[in-house]
């Protein structure tokens, strides 16, 4: 089935910039956020929309504080080499690792 939508300035402006982000063509980005709209009970949606009145783009889901705070806690001394050589005796996966420490940590 094809539709053919009019869209506010901003509204293409947000689709064009998520269809980019996912590298996507505008109908390939758009579709994905129709059936996530379909599939997500209304009580959700109204939630969501209620909050910031729109589904959060990439621009939004950017943590600013905690990238401050990683470059402040930066350690110019340890080198590529190092953190390479650290990092190849992980045998799971990085998320996994960096989970089970927190867990740990409040624990």
């Amino acid at each position: 089935m094809s539709i053919n939508l009019e869209l506010k300035p901003d509204e293409e402006r947000a689709l064009l910039e998520r269809a980019q982000v996912s590298g996507r063509d505008l109908a390939g980005s758009a579709h994905p956020v129709l059936q996530e709209h379909l599939r997500t009970p209304e009580h959700d949606r109204s939630q969501d929309q209620a909050a910031n009145g729109a589904p959060p783009l990439g621009e939004d889901l950017i943590d600013y504080e905690a990238i401050a705070s990683c470059e402040n806690e930066a350690d110019d001394s340890i080198s590529l080499e190092d953190v390479r050589a650290v990092t190849a005796k992980i045998q799971d996966s990085m998320a996994r690792v960096v989970i089970e420490e927190e867990r740990a940590d409040r624990f």
